[in-house]
Formats: C-alpha cells, structure tokens, sequence
C-alpha cells in the first residue's frame, strides 16, 4: 500500500511539475493521468464498495454485540456466537476520542464505543486496562 501511496505522489509531483514549470520533466503521457486516477478514485472506491458489501452480507459484522469487561477477559456475545478472549491475547488497546480499539491482530480490532459507557464506568474501564500486564495500553489523560 505504501509503494502504490508512492506511486500516486510521484505522479502528482511529475504532473504538477510540469504543468507548473518548476520540474524539469518530460510531458506526461496518457498512462500517466490513467495511473493516478486508478490509484486515487477507482482503487478507494472499490475497497469501500467491497468493505461495505462484506459488511452487510455477514451475520457476525452487523449484528448487535453484548460485551463485558472483567479483570481477567472479554466476554462477547451476538446473536450467532459467544466468544472469551483473555487480556494476555490481545495484541494492543488504544483509546480514542469517541472509542476503545482493543486489537486482536494488527488489522483486527474489537470497537466499543464510549457512549455504551455509563457514570464512572469509563474510568473503571481504564482501571482494568492499566492493570494488563504485557500488553501495550495507550490511553488519553484526562
């Protein structure tokens, strides 16, 4: 992904640069022009498309989770399934300004919304993750 994020900004640089006189560049050709639109609209459109698309076809993806939190584990629940991961499992947790991503793998997160949060429940919350050992925990200060 980043060789093709490069490809498109040498593009950019090349096409601006030319047309704005400050590189010494040869004038782009066609395949120049069709190369940054596959990079910039259609390879985007396609992989949201996709994403969304999987989304709505899955029955795990789009149903409603129950989740609870103890000292030890995340207990998770749908419709479909029941699942236990331990602490010690999760890869990482990284909080942010409106969610908790507890990761299970670097592309896998479990996403759980603050707002399902009550009264000091939050603060619990952060209680539980500080006290996981071996696991890299990146939360805000208050």
């Amino acid at each position: 992904m980043k060789i093709i994020l490069f490809v498109a900004f040498a593009m950019v640089v090349w096409i601006g640069g030319y047309y704005l006189h400050f590189l010494p560049v040869p004038k782009p050709k066609i395949y120049q022009y069709i190369t940054l639109v596959l990079i910039t609209v259609v390879q985007p459109t396609a992989i949201y498309f996709t994403i969304k698309r999987n989304y709505y076809s899955s029955n795990h993806l789009a149903e409603p989770l129950e989740i609870e939190l103890t000292q030890s584990e995340i207990k998770m629940q749908g419709e479909s399934f029941y699942t236990e991961i331990a602490w010690k499992k999760i890869f990482k947790i990284d909080e942010q300004t409106h969610w908790f991503l507890i990761y299970q793998n670097t592309l896998s997160a479990i996403i759980i919304p603050k707002k399902s949060f009550h009264g000091h429940q939050v603060e619990e919350f952060k209680q539980i993750l500080r006290a996981i050992p071996d696991v890299p925990v990146h939360l805000k200060a208050k």
